[in-house]
């Protein structure tokens, strides 16, 4: 079955707040925006039947016709052709008007758009005081700014292109000095960091599976422009400059010379900027832990400590619920445990509502755990309700741990529990089949160790044997933990 295609104007409506909506009802009540009658009761009757439900079918359609086209015959039905058609071309109508509102609330919220709009329009008219009044103004609001970014840069060179544009129609380009220079320094240096963010972003995306590779040629070809003497000590260039080596070489030089340049620099920075680098340096450590170079948890932890005072570790006044188990995670790696809690407990309002306990007990159980306290973490995980397939999959395998740490004897319910989480993952095919293969194989090894656990006639053999086995998988991201389990028994 064809599935439904859906209307563009009910889904862009349906991301208006009640003030947008109300802010769209007094353009389409002007007539400079709209001569259309049914445009404005169309909306209103879409409110009031069509944007607070999730469907928008043949009944609901039917209803909004009748009511708002109430001069016409009433539809017999689902919408005929002609009747469709009409319906969907005041529909458009509205997206067109609706699209407009929200271009009209951009320019409300930033002047950054009278380089584009009006100042055009003003050298077109002549109005030559009145254009450099507004540019006075806002070569001042610009240069006031501390984070000095490709955005900056960007509307510093809108600004010197206006003027230029000023000196050029007002016949003061051959009498006066230019501003030739300032305007090629600023086109260079936004176009030099935009083209740094973006070299990252293709870093990044290398990693991705299934991406493929991605021609760099035209990002390193930037690299003689960012060495010239005016630019090569700029600050933000020195950072980007910094990140991309690190996520280049992988090096740990490159990891502290990042930080050193953070150290040094970071107050010319957007904090969402900064957010990133931190984020790079966090990520080069998660790195290192994968490949089993311990030590990297300490510098992880650091790092997190760092971004949490900072404020770094929250986005938009909300916590990502993956990050703030990474960094939970980490601190219990190098037995942080009170300051754990403390960034939970701080972390709380900045979770969801609907979300906020599960995930709260689902970290206070990782503390738990790590500290062997495996009743109380087990109580904790069975707590956790529905949070995401990341938290999912980690709490089903994290109570199977605790089911196997805190059992003093063989028990059945516990080997039941372990089958039956298996054929959860086994036939669940929403999930990656990486994750599928990684969590299956890992009970594939719990099983029979727990049965070593409790077989008082166990072998060493035995235990080599299902060591040899676990190092036959090529994918078991909790191989650690169950080479620990084995050593215990030995």
């Amino acid at each position: 079955m064809n599935k439904k295609k859906p209307v563009l104007c009910i889904e862009l409506l349906r991301t208006f707040s009640p003030d947008e909506l109300e802010g769209l009802g007094k353009v389409l009540s002007c007539e400079y925006f709209n001569t259309d009658v049914w445009i404005k009761k169309l909306l209103k009757t879409l409110e009031k039947y069509a944007l607070k439900s999730a469907v928008f079918d043949d009944d609901i359609q039917g209803l909004i016709y009748q009511e708002v086209f109430e001069h016409l015959p009433a539809p017999e039905g689902a919408l005929k052709k002609n009747e469709r058609d009409w319906l969907n071309k005041k529909l458009n109508k509205l997206m067109s008007l609706a699209e407009l509102f929200l271009s009209i609330e951009q320019v409300k919220k930033n002047d950054d758009h009278k380089c584009d709009l009006l100042y055009p329009e003003l050298l077109a008219r002549e109005q030559y005081q009145l254009f450099n009044r507004h540019i006075k103004k806002d070569k001042k609001v610009v240069d006031k700014r501390y984070d000095k970014g490709a955005d900056y840069y960007a509307q510093k060179y809108k600004i010197e292109k206006a003027m230029f544009n000023y000196l050029h129609q007002s016949g003061r380009l051959f009498t006066k000095e230019d501003n030739l220079p300032d305007l090629i320094e600023n086109l260079d240096m936004y176009y030099a960091l935009d083209k740094l963010s973006w070299h990252i972003t293709v870093l990044s995306m290398i990693h991705v599976p299934g991406k493929g590779t991605y021609d760099l040629t035209s990002m390193n070809a930037t690299d003689p422009l960012l060495d010239l003497p005016q630019y090569i000590s700029n600050p933000l260039i020195v950072l980007w400059r910094a990140n991309i080596t690190l996520m280049k070489t992988e090096s740990e030089s490159a990891y502290f010379d990042l930080l050193n340049c953070l150290n040094q620099y970071e107050s010319v920075l957007h904090v969402d900027v900064l957010k990133g680098f931190y984020t790079s340096a966090a990520n080069f450590c998660a790195e290192q832990i994968s490949l089993g170079k311990l030590q990297y948890n300490r510098k992880a932890f650091e790092l997190y400590k760092i971004m949490d005072d900072k404020n770094l570790l929250i986005d938009k006044d909300f916590i990502p619920t993956i990050k703030l188990k990474n960094v939970v995670t980490t601190s219990c790696r190098v037995e942080e445990y009170e300051w754990a809690i403390n960034f939970i407990e701080h972390s709380r309002p900045y979770i969801h509502k609907k979300i906020r306990d599960s995930v709260c007990y689902y970290n206070l159980g990782v503390i738990a755990f790590y500290q062997k306290d495996y009743t109380t973490a087990h109580d904790r995980f069975i707590q956790v309700g529905q949070v995401n397939k990341t938290y999912d999959i980690n709490v089903r395998i994290v109570i199977l741990k605790c089911l196997y740490e805190k059992e003093k004897d063989y028990n059945d319910y516990t080997m039941q529990s372990f089958r039956s989480t298996e054929k959860f993952f086994r036939e669940n095919k929403s999930l990656p089949k990486k994750t599928i293969m990684s969590c299956t194989n890992f009970i594939k090894i719990l099983i029979p160790l727990y049965r070593l656990r409790h077989d008082i006639n166990r072998t060493p053999a035995d235990i080599e044997r299902l060591k040899e086995k676990l190092n036959k998988q090529k994918i078991n991201s909790h191989k650690g933990w169950l080479l620990e389990k084995m050593q215990e028994l030995t």
